[in-house]
């Protein structure tokens, strides 16, 4: 499959891997299944011969009918159509267990039918495949304290990376204030959740499908921001950094949520991150002359940030 069609899925399926960092269930038993609403031209030279064409199978809500979430079906970057229910419902609680997504085989129409098939894995095959891969997946914990050189503060966070993506867990004691807080990031590193206390204040964000959500409710003034900023930390500079991946000498300019500390208020914040070695990160405020040359590990953990924070244990 050429590249950039192999982009496509990814774009289409809201994965930034390539297809080959997705689960692979092509090799287990399996069993053909004929697909619901294919989205499947008769005619369409392209979609005559599939037998051992890639499928990519995704667990999403389906907005058209806004019944509970379905298993939908891509090939080539377009949905094909979606699993039968009754075989959705035991396949998706896998596929979230799995990340979301997975690789199948296509099988391709059935003599004189238009109902496109998949090669799906037995109920018993992927129950197993889902079990062994848990047991497996690799889980890593960070623990860093980071010292505040401009407001007099000390952080102690605990991070956790797997396969599901980044969680981190801190605790901020700031001006006779104590800041907690919990970040979640996806398997892409693109932010998701986040909770924040202090003084009695809380602060709930959360972002997807380019919406964000501030206590419940819509706040459109965020609309194209991407990330998360707590003033207060350090460690949110690192979703940026990890999400980004850029190469040396390559930069990116993002829009973040700007969260303060202690007012909890939010706003949006436009910034350019800049790579400038393996460890060290230029960052820029697009709206002020504010610059610092971040050092981080081999996670993007910030050990650091001149003037602002450090790295103490």
């Amino acid at each position: 499959m050429p590249t950039w069609w192999e982009h496509l899925i990814h774009v289409a399926t809201g994965r930034s891997r390539r297809h080959v960092d997705l689960p692979d269930l092509r090799h287990l038993p399996s069993r053909r299944v004929a697909l619901e609403r294919t989205h499947y031209v008769v005619n369409d030279p392209e979609r005559h011969h599939r037998r051992q064409r890639l499928y990519v199978l995704r667990h999403e809500a389906d907005r058209r009918s806004r019944r509970p979430a379905r298993v939908a079906v891509f090939s080539n970057g377009r949905d094909v159509g979606y699993l039968p229910s009754r075989v959705a419902a035991t396949v998706a609680p896998h596929l979230d267990t799995l990340g979301g997504a997975a690789v199948v085989n296509g099988a391709g129409p059935a003599t004189d039918s238009i109902r496109l098939r998949v090669d799906l894995p037995t109920d018993a095959a992927l129950a197993d495949f889902t079990e062994t891969r848990a047991q497996d997946r690799e889980t890593s914990m960070t623990h860093i304290t980071w010292q505040g050189l401009e407001a007099a503060s000390t952080e102690t966070c605990t991070v956790q990376f797997d396969d599901s993506g980044m969680t981190a867990v801190g605790v901020v004691d700031i001006d006779g204030d104590r800041l907690e807080y919990r970040v979640v990031a996806d398997a892409s590193g693109q932010f998701r959740t986040a909770d924040l206390a202090v003084g009695g204040r809380t602060l709930s964000l959360s972002f997807s499908d380019g919406r964000w959500l501030v206590n419940g409710e819509h706040r459109g003034d965020l609309a194209g921001a991407t990330e998360i900023d707590i003033q207060a930390t350090p460690l949110t500079n690192t979703l940026p950094i990890r999400r980004l991946g850029l190469a040396v000498g390559e930069s990116a300019d993002i829009d973040t949520a700007w969260i303060a500390v202690p007012a909890l208020t939010v706003v949006r914040d436009p910034q350019r991150y800049t790579r400038l070695d393996e460890r060290q990160w230029l960052y820029e405020s697009r709206d002020s002359d504010f610059r610092a040359i971040l050092t981080v590990d081999d996670e993007g953990l910030v050990l650091d940030y001149p003037g602002l924070f450090r790295s103490i244990r």
